[in-house]
């Protein structure tokens, strides 16, 4: 019994020491993202060689350094071409801190605008390219399907009249069964009837 109580105490005085050393940590590490945070701003850069590099600089006089010496490269910064990121980077969010952030080109000294980018072809207009192209693959299935030769493809109209006719025959043979149970049912009645009343075979 006295050797379990002892086992107890000693987890108890090792958890609890884990738990001062990691609120420690914590508030070290919630003190030092805030300290390193302010009045910097956090770059990417893109090099020649297509790799992207992110950088907490500090912010003087509407420039950032890149490196020390005499040197080392400088780049502006305008309010009207940042946007706000979480710092640093695969921290937890109650930890990380929001900050200014820009994005250069490493050859080009003014910030890119995330938002200036003239693009030729919006979300939109892509789901819609995208979904015409399933369309047009959903006929070319059907016409493969249907053994329709590929010179109608281009013709919309034809294979609008090729659809319809296939559907207008599909209803028509249905009809035909339909009548034809019909004339059965009355030929049977008939027969019944011309055998009650002796007439016929």
């Amino acid at each position: 019994m006295d050797v379990f109580l002892m086992i107890l105490k000693s987890l108890g005085l090792s958890f609890g020491i884990c738990a001062i050393v990691l609120f420690f940590v914590l508030a070290g590490t919630l003190f030092w993202v805030r300290r390193m945070a302010q009045d910097r701003v956090y770059c990417f850069f893109l090099s020649e060689s297509k790799q992207l590099k992110g950088k907490l600089l500090k912010a003087e006089s509407n420039t950032v350094i890149v490196g020390t010496g005499e040197n080392a490269p400088k780049y502006l910064i305008h309010s009207t071409k940042q946007f706000w990121s979480p710092w640093p980077p695969g921290f937890p969010k109650f930890v990380q801190e929001p900050v200014p952030t820009y994005f250069y080109v490493e050859s080009n000294a003014e910030p890119l605008d995330p938002y200036d980018r003239k693009s030729l072809i919006s979300p939109e207009s892509l789901r819609k390219i995208s979904d015409e192209s399933m369309l047009k693959q959903m006929w070319k299935d059907v016409r493969e399907t249907l053994g329709i030769k590929r010179a109608f493809g281009g013709n919309t109209l034809l294979l609008i009249l090729v659809s319809v006719a296939i559907v207008a025959s599909g209803i028509a043979a249905y009809l035909s069964f339909q009548n034809i149970g019909q004339i059965d049912a009355i030929t049977k009645a008939t027969e019944e009837i011309m055998k009650a009343l002796g007439i016929g075979p």
